[in-house]
């Protein structure tokens, strides 16, 4: 059996793009479940509700000597801890190429484009027929990634297939947009933990172990009273976890802005700081980090 899954606390992409290249692989006869390394956000419980599908299970088997394919991430960090013991057979993201090495070549589809579950429809549909549930799946993760073909990371290729999924998905494109970011801005019911934990992940750069979590919000105002438990908590994650410094970046959808936090550390600066345009982690956020680290 290949085990099919993304990235530790899965944001819609990691578990939408599981879902629909586990269904691939069956197509072509390749026995594939789909998992899950962590909790669903509300937005993708949004997302699965509308597909009629049931969220992955927990993958917590050792994965050592077994099969997998990995989608929405390349980076050992970011996946079980018996990954480097598994046998990689294919990889399909949207990522820069991270830390992962394969014991063996692998069938791998890695394009610049703002969404993994992009590359999974062009996959699918080569295939054959696409359902209503998977368009709704693939098109879900799209528009989440992209902040509904908002955010710099969205590029052509994004748009034609949203444009393309949005018919067989059988929903209006605005409407389920718009759906979409009320579910992705809803925080209702989460712990300071569970806020910083639902969209982060880990990086090593220059000689730094760190964690950058986003959380986005329709206002500032929406995380103001939370704040100090927030940096409180990322203060205790990285004594236990010996980390280097944690980063939290929110973002304000409705101003396209993103105010940046860090922990104490003597390569980042002590106080926070405004970006205006900053949406994506990826694009903005992270590369603004590295460059920080490299002239520090």
């Amino acid at each position: 059996m290949i085990h099919v899954f993304g990235h530790k606390n899965p944001d819609s992409d990691s578990i939408c793009s599981a879902l629909v290249i586990t269904d691939w692989l069956n197509g072509q006869g390749r026995q594939a479940t789909p998992w899950r390394l962590g909790d669903l956000r509300t937005e993708t419980r949004f997302i699965l509700e509308q597909a009629g599908v049931s969220e992955p299970e927990l993958l917590t088997n050792d994965l050592t000597g077994e099969n997998v394919w990995l989608v929405d991430f390349s980076d050992l960090e970011q996946g079980p801890a018996t990954l480097a013991q598994a046998n990689v057979l294919g990889l399909v993201d949207h990522h820069r190429l991270g830390t992962l090495v394969t014991q063996s070549p692998l069938d791998a589809w890695i394009r610049a484009v703002g969404c993994t579950c992009t590359i999974a429809f062009d996959l699918l549909s080569q295939q054959g027929t696409v359902t209503r549930s998977q368009a709704r799946l693939m098109l879900g993760a799209i528009m989440s990634d992209t902040l509904c073909l908002t955010s710099p990371t969205t590029t052509e290729q994004d748009k034609i297939a949203c444009e393309r999924l949005a018919p067989l998905a059988e929903v209006s494109l605005a409407e389920f947009g718009q759906q979409l970011l009320m579910a992705k801005t809803d925080l209702s019911g989460l712990t300071p933990a569970q806020l910083l934990q639902q969209d982060e992940k880990a990086f090593q750069a220059e000689g730094c172990n760190f964690i950058m979590s986003q959380i986005e919000v329709g206002s500032e105002q929406q995380l103001a009273e939370h704040l100090p438990a927030l940096q409180q908590e990322m203060a205790q994650r990285v004594a236990s976890e010996g980390l280097d410094f944690f980063v939290l970046m929110v973002t304000d959808l409705t101003a396209a802005a993103s105010r940046i936090y860090f922990t104490e550390h003597a390569k980042v600066p002590a106080e926070s700081s405004y970006h205006p345009g900053f949406v994506s982690r990826k694009k903005q956020g992270l590369p603004w980090v590295m460059d920080l680290l490299a002239k520090a």
